[in-house]
């Protein structure tokens, strides 16, 4: 606090929910779209209303499905360990894991012969045995 007392609390404070950033970002970006170089230190803080931007829940459709996984102390603390040392997060991992598992799996599912797992499956309502 300085002298003068502390700051008064006005209107030019309040944002509309989900527009918040920090002081200096949009300037910061502003500066960059221009083509010129500034330090957080010298952007001035943003207008009120700012530039449009998404809501925190307007999100990108996401096309993969989520699941869940428990998993005992013992096995977790290997993938994260594992993780770490691959430099990957735990879903790189995973993800890397099932693949192998499935391409091993392939060819002992009905003797080789379903064709769902071969990609050749277009519709998903048929079963292997309409196929064959």
């Amino acid at each position: 606090m300085g002298t003068n007392g502390p700051a008064a609390l006005t209107s030019a404070l309040l944002v509309r929910k989900g527009a918040a950033i920090p002081a200096g970002y949009a300037a910061l970006a502003a500066a960059s779209r221009a083509g010129r170089t500034l330090r957080p230190n010298d952007a001035e803080a943003p207008a009120a209303a700012g530039s449009p931007r998404r809501r925190r829940n307007e999100r990108l459709p996401d096309l993969r499905t989520r699941i869940s996984l428990r998993l005992d102390p013992e096995r977790y603390l290997k993938l994260k360990l594992s993780a770490a040392h691959l430099h990957q997060n735990l879903q790189e991992v995973l993800i890397a894991a099932l693949d192998s598992y499935l391409e091993q799996m392939g060819p002992m599912v009905k003797n080789g012969a379903c064709a769902c797992l071969e990609g050749g499956c277009s519709n998903q309502n048929k079963t292997c045995e309409q196929k064959g």
